[in-house]
């Protein structure tokens, strides 16, 4: 796999799984919640024009999670964001 452009993959996290029956309407407000903890991020892999992060960095990308795309990579699901939506590199 070769990734192009200035676009870099995140590994998302794997959900816990709950042991209690939720309401879809609970399910919601608990992915929004979970959501909330993600500040670092592992990336997976760095487009060919990328100059700031590199695979292996963590990352925080605020907001742009919630309009990046999922793919769906060999059975791992990851992020697909621009490399200018990381705000801060560990």
């Amino acid at each position: 796999m070769k990734l192009h452009g200035k676009r870099i993959l995140i590994e998302k996290p794997v959900k816990p799984e709950s042991q209690v029956l939720l309401t879809a309407e609970s399910e919601a407000a608990m992915e929004q919640e979970w959501m909330k903890s993600w500040t670092k991020l592992k990336v997976h892999a760095t487009g060919s024009e990328c100059t700031n992060v590199q695979p292996g960095d963590l990352v925080y990308v605020g907001n742009a999670l919630a309009n990046s795309e999922i793919i769906d990579i060999e059975g791992s699901l990851y992020f697909l964001v621009n490399e200018a939506a990381v705000c801060i590199t560990w």
